[in-house]
């Protein structure tokens, strides 16, 4: 049976916001940090909980500085599936059976966090794919605190 538990026990990385003009993060100050996606190709959209205390998406990498990650959540591990199924090959920019793609993580219910067409990561259920390769076995249990039935996270307020 596959784990999908999440390591309660995992500790948010650490990161300085360093850029300027955003109203969801103050210069010089600290925040957790979760894990990086792809976004428009490049994986450098970090997950931040905010002045507000929510999670985002869509920060980019190179405005924080990483003070300490002792759990490794800010990796790049990806794993390589090919999509077996025809299910999604009338959609623009989502995947195409027989091509493959990257994964970086999968959720509390089994969804992989796969990059594909659109050049950012979305959630896809794992009967479509088949795995290549998964060295860091990513796919195997949860690797992502994103859910995308809740959107929500469940890493508490430290």
């Amino acid at each position: 049976m596959e784990d999908l538990s999440w390591e309660e026990s995992l500790i948010p990385a650490e990161v300085i916001y360093i850029g300027y003009g955003s109203q969801e993060f103050t210069h010089g100050r600290k925040y957790e940090a979760f894990f990086l996606e792809y976004w428009e190709g490049t994986r450098t959209s970090l997950h931040v909980r905010g002045n507000d205390g929510k999670i985002t998406d869509f920060n980019d990498i190179n405005e924080f500085q990483i003070v300490e990650d002792k759990d490794n959540l800010l990796n790049d591990y990806e794993a390589t599936v090919r999509c077996i199924s025809h299910k999604y090959d009338d959609f623009i920019l989502c995947i195409k059976y027989g091509e493959e793609y990257k994964a970086i993580g999968r959720d509390k219910d089994g969804l992989y966090l796969v990059k594909d067409e659109s050049g950012c990561c979305y959630f896809y259920p794992p009967e479509v794919f088949e795995i290549i390769e998964d060295a860091h076995s990513i796919l195997k249990k949860r690797s992502v605190y994103y859910n995308y039935h809740a959107g929500k996270t469940i890493f508490p307020r430290r």
